[in-house]
């Protein structure tokens, strides 16, 4: 059951995989099965060569033994307990010695040593004892042996040959074969690199085919979206314009009305709230385009805070919301754009005192990190989950919340804002929890801070 579950894992594992790399699996399988299945065919080659030659030495051996028995018959004595391959030295025995070389000439086998061995008295035929024994094989210290025992004689023949001239015939088609082998291994190599990286050349392509495809649907979706939330953005102060200026335009209350000018203040509202709009959206395209340049100066940052929290007060008092301020004193001067930093103040400040409930607290803070100087706005509103962040700081990217959806906003403010102080050389995050409040923190490289001596006002409380 667990041999299944693996092998189904690896088909699985297998069909998930890429095109080039099933197809260099089966290049190496290519490669190395040949070598595996060359290395088993020798090694068995070999041994059936050792196994011919033992057969071919024990048959040898066999006929110079029964050629010894013939002569001992005839009544010639036969050298034994000796190589009989070297000359033998005059002795009664000559005539065996010559009879014997004489038969080992005639069996024409070169490199072969033949001996015979004494092994006791022979046996009489009678006692039903005929022919040799079954040979005795032995492949030690690089020489092949064959031995046969003739009892009927009473010796052993022994022929021997050395391992390196029985197997030189197969060493050599070992060679040829291992050369043809690697000539192909060679070629399948060339081949499966070419193949192998022509097809991840293809699948690269087709991975940027593909991303370029999703590239341009998400390009598309935006487009519509963007369409969508502009149309709803510009029409709203739009009709308010229209439709205030037509009322005045036809006095429908008469030619001295006093609602004509509350009427004229909501066109004004309205004008300004859809320049605020272009503005921003020239702004956040200018900045995506890489043609925004800042205009930078010494500023006062408590300055520029305080005017922002100006701008923020009445919003804030009308819904009860109180505003801290605590700056570093260390870090009070700083080199930016004082009106992009303006912006970007305003836009945090907003957001927090927008979706911050009747009875609670923004705090906008800095202080020295790393060198660098964080500036954080918190509140104590309603917040949003971690995978909702990424949707906020998208163009027109509001969180889908009933009560979020009760405010006036372009969704542009956190996208704006985070481009500006990018522009500047500093970094933004969000940091947020429903119904614990959101903190925004944008920090300014080390090199914006202007060390200055002069310190910095007491921090202010608006409630």
């Amino acid at each position: 059951m667990a041999a299944h579950s693996v092998l189904r894992h690896w088909l699985e594992k297998t069909r998930n995989s890429k095109l080039s790399t099933r197809v260099t699996v089966l290049f190496v399988g290519a490669f190395i099965l040949p070598w595996c299945l060359y290395a088993w065919l020798t090694i068995t080659e070999r041994s059936e060569q050792v196994a011919r030659t033992e057969n071919n030495l024990a048959s040898l051996a066999a006929a110079y033994g029964e050629h010894a028995t013939m002569l001992m018959r005839l009544g010639i004595d036969v050298p034994t307990d000796e190589a009989v391959s070297k000359p033998a030295f005059p002795n009664p025995m000559e005539r065996g010695e010559a009879e014997l070389s004489a038969f080992r000439s005639a069996l024409n086998a070169p490199g072969i040593d033949f001996s015979l061995r004494r092994i006791g008295t022979p046996i009489a035929a009678k006692s039903g004892v005929s022919g040799p024994d079954a040979p005795i094989f032995d492949d030690q210290h690089g020489t092949i042996t064959s031995e046969v025992v003739h009892r009927t004689a009473g010796f052993a023949t022994i022929a021997s040959m050395s391992e390196d001239d029985a197997l030189k015939e197969w060493r050599t088609q070992a060679y040829n074969g291992a050369i043809a082998l690697l000539l192909r291994s060679l070629f399948v190599i060339g081949v499966g690199y070419f193949l192998v990286q022509q097809l991840r050349w293809r699948e690269a392509a087709e991975a940027e085919l593909m991303g370029a495809k999703e590239t341009a649907e998400s390009a598309s979706r935006a487009k519509s979206e963007f369409l969508a939330n502009m149309s709803h953005e510009l029409r709203t102060p739009l009709n308010a314009i229209l439709g205030f200026s037509e009322i005045i335009k036809d006095r429908q209350f008469g030619p001295t009305s006093e609602r004509y000018p509350d009427y004229a203040g909501h066109i004004f509202s309205s004008g300004k709230h859809l320049l605020s709009l272009i503005n921003d959206i020239l702004n956040l395209s200018k900045l995506e385009a890489g043609r925004f340049a800042l205009q930078e100066e010494d500023v006062d940052l408590a300055v520029t805070v305080g005017a922002c929290v100006t701008l923020i007060e009445t919003q804030a008092r009308e819904a009860k919301i109180r505003i801290s301020v605590s700056l570093d004193d260390g870090a009070r001067f700083i080199r930016a754009d004082e009106r992009r930093m303006r912006q970007i103040l305003i836009n945090l400040l907003s957001n927090a005192v927008k979706f911050t409930l009747e009875g609670g607290h923004v705090r906008l803070s800095s202080a020295q990190r790393n060198g660098g100087l964080a500036i954080s706005v918190s509140d104590t509103g309603m917040g949003m989950a971690p995978e909702d962040i990424p949707k906020a700081m998208t163009p027109f990217g509001q969180v889908d919340s009933k009560v979020r959806r009760k405010q006036e906003g372009t969704g542009l403010g956190l996208p704006l804002a985070r481009q500006l102080v990018e522009l500047h050389g500093g970094t933004f995050a969000i940091e947020s929890k429903i119904k614990v409040g959101t903190t925004v923190t944008f920090v300014l490289p080390p090199e914006r801070i202007i060390r200055s001596p002069v310190p910095l006002p007491a921090a202010r409380a608006v409630a």
